[in-house]
């Protein structure tokens, strides 16, 4: 049986609405072995990186009260070197639209994922993403009403597997690489429950998966 713990859910983001998306993705998978998704808290990262699963997901921000005026983060430095050294080691992690958003660029998380959330315009946009560079009319292009991040990344030093396009440019949404004896990916889109559930969104989120877990 195939383990993957996933943290989803923050101030911003609906864990249930992410745990659909994860189920629809899932159910798509081309793997013949069970795959046991367990869904836990920040609290229980560390212990359940013990047991060495076979993918980490990650979708959700650092920050766990963004409005107040002092702001609280999960990701301490333990954890930080916890989840860097269980890739190092042969786990994948898939970060996973917030989980890369508003964490330090000076932790060992961003610097492993080699790229992060920088902004997103205001509310939803008509968002394009594209499997084939910036060719809108390549195959498995597709549009929905989205957050369109728009990133840092280190391009030289990862492989970009996604673009997107919208009302203020283009972006990267998408991009993957092994990272000592483990892989990393990183996944933007999406933000609403009804854009993770498109059959485009969770197809794509299958795919990255499977690579996360093919050793």
């Amino acid at each position: 049986m195939i383990q993957v713990v996933a943290l989803l859910g923050d101030y911003w983001h609906d864990g249930d609405d992410a745990k659909a998306g994860l189920e629809a993705a899932v159910s798509k998978l081309a793997t013949s072995e069970e795959v046991d998704v367990q869904y836990i808290t920040y609290k229980q990262v560390s212990k359940e990186l013990d047991a060495k699963p076979e993918l980490f997901i990650n979708a959700k921000m650092d920050e766990l009260n963004p409005r107040d005026e002092h702001v609280e983060t999960w990701l301490t430095e333990e954890l930080d070197r916890k989840i860097t050294n269980y890739v190092e080691e042969g786990g994948s992690i898939l970060a996973w639209h917030a989980g890369m958003a508003s964490y330090s660029v000076e932790s060992r998380y961003i610097q492993m994922l080699r790229g992060s959330f920088d902004y997103h315009p205001p509310g939803l946009q008509h968002v394009t993403y594209m499997r084939e560079g910036n060719h809108l009319e390549g195959e498995g292009t597709f549009s929905l009403s989205d957050e369109q991040y728009f990133v840092h990344l280190d391009k030289g030093n990862t492989e970009v597997d996604l673009w997107s396009t919208g009302e203020e440019g283009d972006s990267v949404a998408g991009w993957k690489h092994h990272y000592g004896k483990g892989k990393v990916c990183c996944f933007t889109p999406a933000h609403t429950r009804e854009g993770m559930l498109d059959d485009n969104i969770s197809g794509l989120l299958a795919e990255r998966i499977e690579w996360a877990l093919t050793k």
